[in-house]
């Protein structure tokens, strides 16, 4: 029986440069074709037969005269267990080249007509060795001293070309004969369907890859927002829900100036939006008097200390009640108390300037006459704008 691994430890790599060192320079596509009958020996003893046919059927079409790669191949098909189709392609060699030793080795083996290599005796392989040489001989080439056995084919190949060369010298400029051997070489690679086909599979299979990598990366961008989206979400989410519970727990002033000062502008998801919106229209009319009560408290502990500081920390309390009334068209029975106090600690902050500050004041006072102009408060704000418009500073 044949041992198919060690035939396959048989077959060499061909290195192109040595070969050049020979013979001299060889075609590109016959460069092109032992690279591809490289790789297929690589990729069988690496056990990857499929890929090794793919490689050397690529490399017979480009060369079909390329009878080691047929050899190869039907070493590949004898490890895929395909027998027959081992057989196609040693007799496929016998017939192009009836001297092939080797071909025929493998044929009368798989026939059980002589020994496997191991069981070789001596006198076998010198009877090989010797009819080795004839076939060299009648080729019309001596071998050299451990030649590759490549050199043959290669060999054969560029006679063949030298031929034509001779061919298209010795014909005449004017005869209706051409020859371009550019063109030739181009067509015999062009004319065989398998080269065609195996190009048509690979351009089809670049195309499915480069579509595969597109749906892969817009795949990938769209779980990346949605992930980046559902972070945004459940960020907002958790301030919601604080302010709720600020909600719940009557502290009104807090979700105000929570959402007035510090989430005022930023972007959020429409839907807490709407609901922010909702729960701060319900918070403000309530924060109005927490306002007042906590702007009245820092305003009264300032009675001996007079601190301009402690007049601003006390108007900015104020400010947040009076922005709220300035929005309401129906003022609660506070607003009074609310625009009068907080005219006065705005006059006595004195910020962002004196001037400003009184004018503020002024607005203030103004509109305690305008919500209750008959009232005790009113007479008080009068009073105060005439302080302001005399430059006197007003009392504490």
């Amino acid at each position: 029986m044949l041992d198919i691994n060690e035939e396959l430890s048989k077959f060499e790599f061909i290195d192109v440069e040595k070969v050049e060192e020979k013979i001299g320079r060889i075609p590109d596509d016959m460069k092109n074709a032992i690279e591809l009958y490289n790789k297929a020996l690589d990729d069988l003893r690496s056990n990857n037969e499929d890929i090794a046919i793919i490689a050397l059927k690529k490399a017979i079409a480009i060369y079909p005269a390329f009878y080691e790669a047929m050899n190869l191949m039907g070493i590949c098909f004898l490890k895929l267990d395909d027998e027959d189709n081992a057989r196609r392609m040693f007799n496929k060699v016998i017939q192009m080249d009836d001297n092939s030793i080797r071909a025929s080795r493998y044929l009368d083996q798989l026939d059980g007509k002589i020994p496997s290599e191991e069981a070789s005796t001596g006198k076998s392989k010198r009877l090989r060795k010797i009819a080795a040489t004839a076939e060299w001989m009648r080729s019309g080439l001596s071998p050299e001293k451990n030649s590759p056995y490549y050199l043959k084919y290669i060999l054969g190949i560029l006679i063949g070309i030298l031929a034509m060369c001779l061919v298209w010298i010795i014909v005449p400029e004017g005869s209706p004969v051409k020859i371009d051997l550019g063109d030739l070489f181009r067509k015999s690679a062009e004319a065989s369907p398998e080269v065609k086909k195996l190009e048509a599979e690979k351009a089809e299979l670049t195309t499915r890859l480069n579509e595969a990598n597109e749906a892969l990366k817009q795949a990938n961008d769209t779980e990346k927002q949605l992930r980046e989206e559902m972070e945004k979400y459940i960020h907002w989410s958790a301030i919601f829900r604080n302010l709720q519970n600020l909600y719940w727990e009557e502290q009104y002033k807090e979700v105000v100036i929570q959402v007035e000062r510090d989430l005022a502008g930023l972007e959020m998801p429409e839907d807490i939006a709407l609901e922010i919106e909702t729960l701060i229209n319900k918070c403000k009319p309530r924060a109005i008097s927490q306002f007042y009560e906590s702007a009245r408290s820092i305003y009264r502990s300032n009675a001996n200390a007079r601190s301009v500081d402690v007049y601003k920390e006390a108007a900015d309390e104020f400010r947040m009640a009076i922005s709220i009334l300035d929005e309401m068209d129906s003022k609660p029975s506070i607003a009074v108390d609310v625009y009068y106090y907080g005219g006065k600690a705005i006059a006595l902050s004195q910020y962002p300037s004196k001037e400003a500050a009184e004018e503020e004041a002024k607005r203030c006072f103004n509109a305690v006459i305008e919500i209750a102009p008959r009232s005790e408060m009113a007479s008080y704000a009068r009073s105060r704008i005439r302080d302001i418009d005399e430059g006197r500073t007003i009392k504490h």
